[in-house]
């Protein structure tokens, strides 16, 4: 009888533990992700606007087998007539002029995750933009945001400028 009440006993603390370890894993991550937003703008000083984002470069949009919906994550900002997009790792930076780009609301892609997404192109490249959210619990900061009020940000600064 012992024996079958320390096995339950076992099992529930076996149980109990998964929840745990997820939610250590999403609270690590969040953590880490916060450390590199802020790294980003320590290095970048303080923009006109800016906005914590996750991207994907050209083709991979569309691509179907894949990891996961984006390719990474950094920031993306207005300097001057410029928009400036920097990721966290810095092997991607790109400078978008204002004035030759084209801004363009893509919005659910279903290869993506059913995430929405904008674009921005010039004559060289065109990257795929949505807002990092993260994980519900760890963001409930009601004052992000969202990526369609980014994307129409950006068009306002590209009317400005025209």
């Amino acid at each position: 009888m012992t024996s079958i009440i320390v096995l339950i006993i076992i099992l529930l603390l076996f149980l109990f533990s998964i929840p745990a370890i997820i939610f250590l894993i999403a609270y690590l991550a969040a953590r880490s992700r916060r450390k590199k937003q802020n790294l980003l703008l320590q290095e970048i000083g303080t923009p006109e606007y800016y906005a914590f984002v996750r991207y994907n470069m050209g083709n991979a949009q569309n691509e179907f087998f894949k990891i996961k919906a984006f390719q990474g994550s950094g920031m993306i900002y207005i300097e001057g007539n410029n928009i400036h997009f920097v990721d966290t790792l810095h092997q991607h930076p790109h400078t978008f002029p204002l004035h030759e780009s084209s801004i363009k609301w893509e919005d659910i892609n279903i290869v993506n995750g059913l995430l929405k997404w904008f674009s921005v192109q010039d004559q060289e490249k065109k990257y795929y933009f949505n807002i990092e959210s993260g994980m519900f619990i760890f963001n409930l900061n009601s004052s992000k945001p969202t990526t369609r009020s980014v994307f129409e940000r950006l068009l306002k600064y590209q009317s400005e400028i025209r």
